[in-house]
Order: C-alpha cells, then structure tokens, then sequence
C-alpha cells in the first residue's frame, strides 16, 4: 500500500506494508525462530515459572541457584561468554537454559536447544544415503549457532567418535567465543579432561554448581553449613589480634595472605599449625566458604567426627561406605579441621593415610589444620605433609606436644 502523506513527507509514494501483512511477517518470523529454536515442549519453560532458589532446602545451594537465575536472566538479554551449570539430576539445570532460549527466542533473537545425547543421534543418522540433513550442514548449523544450548552433557555414550565429536564442536565455539550454555549432571571435576580445559576456563566460562548430591553418611559429616562455621569468613578474621605478640603477629598475617591467594586458585595443600584458638579453624572455614560461594563442591570435615565415622565403619564393607570414603578420597576440596591426639591409635592412622596418600598422589586440593607437631602426626602422616612440592606449612603459633600418658604408680602392700 502507499500511505496517504503530503507530497514533502518522506513516505510519498513509497510502497510500506499493511498492518496485517506486519503482523503475518511478525507471526511466520516468530514461527521460523521456534523452529530453529528446537525447544519443542520446554516451550513452557520460562523465567516466570521458574523456582526462585531452586529445590534444594540448603540456603548455601538456594543463594548459588538464585545468583545462577540472575546470571541466566542477564544472558538472555544479552548472551556473552559461557555458562557452565553442574548439579544433580532434578535440581532445575535444564529449566534455565530453557527459559534462556525461550527468553531469547521471545525476543526474535535466534538460539538453539540441543539435548547432547539426541545430538549424537542425528549426527549419527546423518550419514545416512536418504537423511533429512546431511551431517557437514547438521554439524555446521550446530557449531555456528549464534546461542546454542548443549542439555544434559555426559549422559552420551562415551565413545571415542561421540567425545572426539563434542570437543570438536565445544573447541570450535570456545576458539570463536560463540555464546554457549551447557547444563551436566557431572561435578567439574569429573568431565572428560579435553573438554574440561574449555567449559571450566575462568576467561570464557561462569561455572555454577547448583547441587550435587551426596550419599547421606558423608552429607552428616560436612560441617560447612554450621551457622558457626558459615560466619568465618575473610571479612570477619582479626589479623591484628590484640593477644598476639609481633611475631606470632607476622605469622598469622602470612597465614592470611596465604589462605587468602590459596581460596582463590585452590592448587596443592595448606597445612595450619598452632595452638587451639589461634585462627586455623577460621582460616580453613574462610577458604571454605568463599569457594563455596563461587559454586565450588566442598567437603569440609571435623577429624574427630571423621574418626567416629571410621570407627563405625571399620571392616564395613557396605557399597555405601565404600562410596562415601571413595567420595571423600576424590572430592574437589577437602578440608580436615583439628587432626588431633587420635592419630596415635593404629588403624586411624592407617585409615587417615590412606584417604591422605590418594590425594597426595592425584594432587587434589586439600587443607588440614592440627595442633600437633609434624613429630607427633607420627612418620607416615608427616611425610605427606613435609613434601614442598605439594604442602605450604603455616605456623600461627607454637603447635603443643602430645603429652606421653601418665604411668600408674603400683600400690604399696601393707
């Protein structure tokens, strides 16, 4: 149609659409991007209908998944950068990156949702003489998305071709830094490692780890949601104590600094000397906490708790402790607050080496904090802790000696 204007106004005698055929342009365009979109029926996934803190009664993993919905509204308005969500089957990882491309979509913005192991099929089946799709246009819709949404990775068949197939497309979007989210009931830690280097680089990537779950036994065990132990953070450590003398003074504050660079790039072992009150339990909390607030999985143990866990246990060859020790061996972070006068009793010697060794040996994260003196853990225990390589030593104060036990007098016969 031509609008009916002056002769001087910009439109004369130009040729605009009609309304109607506005709203059908409008209508067949938002069609075309609910295709291309794949969303199918999380259609009705959206932010609205979203769980503000997630199904978890725990408030740490509520405040993780409401930071982690705040990221994701953000995203949709704007898709910058990766977004790694790590957690439990059921937690709400496919709702958010649903209601992303729906919010997108929403927007006439293109984005495209594909669950990993669906993928593989079609890549698979596009090979095929008679295919909808040939695999080089499938492949290549796939790694060119503008957004692209990769649901539930690690629930595929981990064949050479499928995870030779993954870090093709993932390397490709990483090296040409297309937004990207990708949802995994897998902890960080235990992804394939090619593709672990790309969805965990700091550089591209906000990892989320909404929840993981953890066999009841070694759940009872974790300390960390303590309202005591929650408050020790940083922010609330006196480093400038006024009981302190200057020297154990420049101790502590080198504790600090340490703790505080170690909280945030957890690389080998910490191991806190000193005497009971003089800020280990604080100092591992305070770790604790401000890597739990970035989505890490922690397990944060009290020995003597750890212990009775063991004692119970001992020559227990149920599945269920074998997979909560097997868990605790193999935990991203793991904290052993007051490695104590116990030690000296055989069998947890043996028990506290051995989860100890395993991550000596694999190099995993690890903080300890004692009031004893590397002679008192006794020989096996201490060579672990005196290898430099792996363990920063950090004194707050002199560490007690384990006092020998008091020999009875015998009693005099009348």
């Amino acid at each position: 149609m031509r609008p009916n204007v002056p002769l001087d106004h910009p439109d004369f005698g130009r040729a605009v659409p009609c309304r109607c055929a506005t709203e059908q342009t409008e209508h067949d365009r938002a069609e075309r991007l609910a295709r291309y979109s794949n969303i199918g029926a999380l259609a009705r996934l959206t932010f609205a209908n979203l769980i503000a803190r997630g199904r978890s009664p725990d408030p740490r993993s509520q405040e993780i998944y409401r930071r982690c919905v705040d990221d994701a509204r953000a995203f949709a308005e704007e898709p910058d950068g990766w977004l790694v969500l790590s957690g439990a089957s059921g937690c709400g990882k496919t709702h958010i990156a649903a209601a992303v491309v729906n919010r997108i979509v929403e927007r006439g913005q293109p984005a495209l949702f594909m669950v990993v192991p669906d993928l593989l099929d079609h890549l698979r089946a596009a090979y095929e003489p008679n295919a909808e799709m040939g695999y080089d246009e499938l492949f290549e819709r796939v790694r060119n998305a503008p957004v692209l949404v990769l649901d539930d990775l690690g629930a595929q068949s981990a064949t050479p071709w499928a995870q030779e197939k993954l870090f093709q497309l993932i390397n490709h979007r990483f090296n040409t830094r297309l937004p990207t989210i990708v949802t995994t009931n897998l902890p960080p830690d235990q992804v394939n490692d090619r593709l672990r280097t790309r969805l965990m680089d700091a550089a591209t990537a906000r990892v989320y780890v909404l929840e993981q779950r953890r066999h009841g036994e070694l759940r009872s065990l974790d300390v960390l949601d303590h309202p005591l132990i929650r408050e020790m953070t940083f922010e609330r450590f006196d480093v400038r104590g006024a009981h302190l003398s200057s020297e154990d003074r420049r101790y502590v504050e080198n504790a600090y600094r340490q703790a505080i660079a170690f909280a945030e790039k957890p690389d080998g072992w910490l191991l806190f000397m000193g005497p009971h009150g003089a800020g280990k339990t604080h100092l591992a909390a305070a770790i604790a906490n401000y890597r739990q607030a970035r989505g890490e999985p922690i397990v944060f143990m009290k020995v003597p708790k750890l212990l009775e866990f063991l004692r119970r246990r001992f020559g227990d060859d149920s599945t269920s402790s074998f997979e909560a020790f097997e868990e605790m061996e193999n935990t991203p972070l793991l904290i052993l607050d007051d490695l104590d006068s116990q030690t000296s009793i055989g069998w947890v010697r043996d028990r506290l080496f051995q989860l100890l060794d395993h991550r000596h040996t694999a190099r995993l994260p690890t903080v300890v904090t004692t009031a004893l003196s590397l002679d008192d853990l006794g020989e096996r225990l201490a060579s672990r802790f005196v290898d430099h390589a792996v363990c920063s030593v950090l004194v707050l104060g002199e560490p007690q000696r384990q006092q020998p036990a008091p020999q009875r007098r015998p009693r005099k016969k009348t």
